[in-house]
């Protein structure tokens, strides 16, 4: 099952449709009986925001130059960059001066196919021979073609004892060439709710009870009631603790215990793991099963105001302007479902694998012909009865 990266019962039948900038529509038509989640059941977490990034240069700043030595950028990119749409990358930086670095932006230019910059301010103060990851940026891209882009930091450096900085400015990587593909042609799917066979697969699986390790870890980082930059940390800490290991033909699902245990993966474990973490927080994820790939989504808004306010608490947990923060979700007819797809693009809403952006506005597709959408409850069912795990 790719992964969109590189260093990567009553059944409910419905049509998927392209409607918007950044979502899917379920149009679910619902019977009276259905397993899963109720309207009733639904969580709508909280969306707080961080204080803006503070990247404002150090005190001691001199006009006498300190030279610059040999730093390092390290940096992951989406596999596929998209014509007018983009793609995202996280970025380190490796100090290999005798002084301290901090670094107050970074960003992608293109050299060629194009002239744009994409830029972010960061705050990262970088000790010699120590390694820092600088964060998130999500960027624009030229036509289709090749093309050339070079990664930027700006940064200042101090001397050997920490007390005089000067303000080195722009330090650019070497250029790598890159193809831009083009946007995809929307694609219609029969989309499928809680079907028996596939519920109880998943939900066998699913255990709120095993996760307490990594609740406490996100809870830690942010306490307080359940909310949508817990969910953020949850993306994070399965991106950073749960390596992906493509399972190829083998189609072996494992229990949220067996991936917490293993620390790896394939997109399923994966899936069942992050609904798991999800639930424990307090909140509703769904396993979402597609051709060649599952991937979860969660449950955060019931109106687009709403949606709203996810968006900008998702952009300032990783440090970004809402207005910059392309953000990919599901819509039915009880709200908002945001993409949280450890496997596909690297942050919380970001485009899963398996899919593909149809526009520069951020509408998108997802590669297969169907859509099996599967509550992450922790319940099965059997011969009409609920059964709790």
């Amino acid at each position: 099952m790719r992964r969109a990266w590189v260093i990567a019962a009553i059944a409910i039948v419905a049509v998927l449709l392209v409607v918007s900038a950044g979502y899917y529509y379920l149009a679910v038509m619902k019977e009276e009986e259905t397993l899963g989640y109720s309207s009733q059941d639904l969580v709508v977490p909280w969306a707080s925001t961080v204080s803006p990034v503070n990247s404002s240069l150090p005190s001691g700043m001199s006009s006498v130059p300190i030279a610059v030595e040999e730093t390092n950028l390290y940096w992951n990119i989406t596999e596929d960059i998209y014509a007018g749409y983009g793609g995202a990358l996280e970025l380190w930086v490796e100090n290999n001066n005798h002084g301290k670095l901090f670094v107050y932006s970074f960003g992608l230019k293109w050299v060629s196919g194009g002239s744009s910059s994409y830029y972010r301010n960061c705050s990262a103060t970088i000790g010699p021979g120590e390694r820092a990851e600088l964060g998130l940026l999500i960027f624009g891209a030229p036509s289709t073609g090749s093309a050339e882009y070079q990664i930027i930091i700006k940064a200042a450096v101090s001397n050997v004892a920490g007390t005089q900085w000067y303000d080195a400015g722009a330090l650019p990587s070497n250029s790598n060439s890159v193809t831009i593909t083009s946007l995809a042609v929307p694609r219609e799917q029969e989309v499928r709710y809680n079907v028996e066979q596939y519920y109880n697969r998943v939900n066998e699986r699913v255990d709120y009870s095993v996760v307490s390790s990594p609740v406490a870890a996100i809870r830690a980082a942010y306490p307080g009631n359940y909310s949508v930059l817990q969910i953020a940390e949850a993306f994070t800490w399965m991106r950073e603790k749960i390596e992906y290991v493509n399972e190829g033909t083998e189609d072996y699902w494992k229990t949220a215990q067996e991936t917490l245990s293993s620390r790896e993966g394939d997109c399923e474990d994966h899936a069942i793991l992050l609904c798991s973490i999800i639930g424990a927080l307090g909140g509703n994820a769904r396993v979402n099963l597609i051709e060649d790939h599952a991937f979860p989504t969660v449950f955060v808004a019931s109106t687009y105001a709403d949606l709203l306010k996810v968006r900008a608490s998702l952009a300032s947990y990783y440090g970004l302007d809402a207005s910059v923060f392309r953000m990919a979700y599901l819509q039915d007819s009880n709200g908002y479902w945001l993409v949280i797809d450890p496997t596909g693009f690297p942050y919380a809403g970001g485009l899963p694998a398996q899919s593909e952006p149809t526009s520069t506005s951020g509408s998108w597709t997802l590669l297969s012909s169907y859509l099996i959408a599967l509550d992450a409850t922790g319940q099965t069912y059997s011969r009409g009865l609920l059964n709790i795990l």
